[in-house]
């Protein structure tokens, strides 16, 4: 469940639920006016949703997902040889 807070609250109790969304893995959706306004959430999940937006990078793990099943892969080292 998320938490849904006033902009002044949200100001009051911030190192509190700066650890608690950290912690816990929860969104908290301040508001304004009755309004929502904006999203705090952990920096793990802001990257996951970037990586999920990026069509050309989830095309690249898909495709070395489909390589990785199917047996294409090469060590370290046979891919970073010096010519």
């Amino acid at each position: 469940m998320d938490y849904i807070l006033p902009v002044s609250e949200a100001r009051a109790r911030l190192p509190e639920l700066i650890k608690k969304i950290g912690e816990m893995g929860r969104h908290l959706i301040i508001t304004k006016n009755g309004h929502p306004e904006a999203v705090l959430m952990s920096p793990e999940e802001l990257e996951t949703l970037e990586v999920q937006s990026d069509p050309k990078l989830m095309r690249a793990i898909a495709e070395g997902l489909e390589d990785l099943k199917a047996g294409r892969i090469y060590p370290h080292e046979q891919v970073f040889k010096r010519k």
